[in-house]
């Protein structure tokens, strides 16, 4: 659903199947933003986001959340905001939501 919304927005968009997939993602090619939902599988958000900034430290971050059984949303937002997430959204979100911090963190093309 995000990679759609985001595309037909006019973003191009890089999916990985999980967390770790991600993390090698983002090592091997720079990125202007990441959007990261927190619970993942083989490798959680918060692992994402510190293994970006290691080889990123410019990349803009967005992570969201709905929490999960032993780990409420508002626990793992602020995880990640600790960790340098620049935005935070909380599931269920609006598109405007997401288009809008979108917007707001990645660098104007220049024309």
């Amino acid at each position: 659903m995000l990679r759609a919304l985001l595309q037909e927005a006019g973003h191009e968009v890089v999916e990985a199947g999980d967390g770790q997939a991600a993390i090698e993602h983002l090592r091997r090619t720079a990125y202007d933003l990441l959007v990261t939902d927190v619970l993942l599988p083989q490798a959680d958000g918060t692992e994402v986001i510190k293994a970006v900034r290691g080889v990123n430290g410019k990349i803009s971050i967005i992570a969201i959340s709905g929490g999960g059984r032993e780990l409420p949303a508002v626990v793992a937002l602020a995880l990640t905001e600790a960790l340098g997430a620049h935005r935070t959204l909380f599931k269920p979100f609006r598109d405007a939501e997401l288009l809008a911090a979108v917007k707001e963190l990645l660098p104007v093309a220049s024309s």
